[in-house]
């Protein structure tokens, strides 16, 4: 049931992977901000901590909710999907959960039959972003999570025979690719007429729960990484900024600062954008 004590002036914005990270600080953020803030994700006690944190912010007419789905598995996606539109229109959707994990030597399938990180980092955000389009208020933003490390791999692209990776795979390979279907999608997304954005992220600090269970000779790049890598403050910063839009006639690329940076891998070539966009839906089943 919608929240009453949200009015119709409150502005709901809906934040995935939102248990930890850039994620978590952008869901305290926008509370702070007065938003009705939507946190999406998996485990429904780090949420239970997440909705306590931006609570505790919160400001004006500032709400948060909770809606616990596994994006590896579309049919929770469609649920949440539900849940949330039951509480009304939506001014931001931010795509940010992600999967990246360099330990993984052997592609997981999902429930679905898609390689794991291909469906939580694409065809989750296309699947959810698909089913909320009719509660996207008329000036909404789409953002969408990029990566600057594609700057290094300017020759990666989709494979037509194994788009999700799982024939030759390699978790750099998996996820990188997914990162470049994200944003041909995001780029679509601004040709069909919904304000869209992707914010290229680059190296930022992690935090320790999300290293657990990693093997010692992983969690040692990380931890030298956090030396000189990007507050996840600031980045969740820039997510609230660009979420309170306003949508321009075609889709932006824009640094950790904002500013619009030249689009890589032909993401915004039309003919690959929508051809990015039929593969997906017919691998999602899912009609726009």
């Amino acid at each position: 049931m919608p929240d009453r004590s949200v009015t119709t002036s409150t502005r709901t914005v809906v934040v995935t992977g939102a248990a930890s990270g850039i994620g978590r600080r952008a869901a305290v953020q926008l509370a702070s901000a007065g938003c009705h803030t939507v946190v999406v994700g998996r485990s429904r006690e780090r949420l239970r901590d997440v909705v306590s944190e931006a609570t505790a912010a919160a400001r004006y007419t500032g709400v948060v909710t909770a809606v616990a789905a596994d994006l590896a598995d579309l049919g929770q996606v469609r649920r949440a999907a539900a849940q949330i539109a039951d509480l009304g229109p939506i001014t931001a959707l931010v795509n940010n959960a992600a999967v990246f994990d360099l330990s993984r030597k052997q592609p997981r399938l999902t429930v679905d039959g898609i390689e794991e990180t291909f469906a939580v980092n694409h065809v989750a955000p296309f699947v959810l972003t698909a089913e909320l389009r009719r509660v996207l208020r008329e000036n909404a933003m789409v953002v969408t999570a990029a990566s600057k490390r594609l700057l290094m791999l300017p020759r990666l692209c989709l494979d037509p025979g194994d788009v999700d990776s799982r024939r030759r795979y390699s978790p750099i390979r998996a996820y990188f690719r997914s990162k470049i279907a994200q944003l041909a999608f995001t780029a679509e997304l601004g040709r069909r007429g919904v304000g869209a954005v992707a914010l290229r992220i680059p190296s930022v600090r992690v935090d320790d729960d999300k290293l657990v269970g990693y093997p010692a000779y992983l969690r040692a790049p990380y931890r030298i990484k956090a030396l000189y890598a990007a507050d996840p403050a600031a980045i969740a910063a820039q997510y609230v900024g660009l979420a309170a839009g306003p949508p321009t006639d075609a889709a932006r690329y824009v640094d950790e600062r904002g500013r619009d940076v030249r689009w890589t891998n032909g993401t915004d070539v039309p003919t690959f954008g929508a051809w990015v966009w039929d593969h997906t839906a017919a691998l999602a089943a899912q009609p726009w």
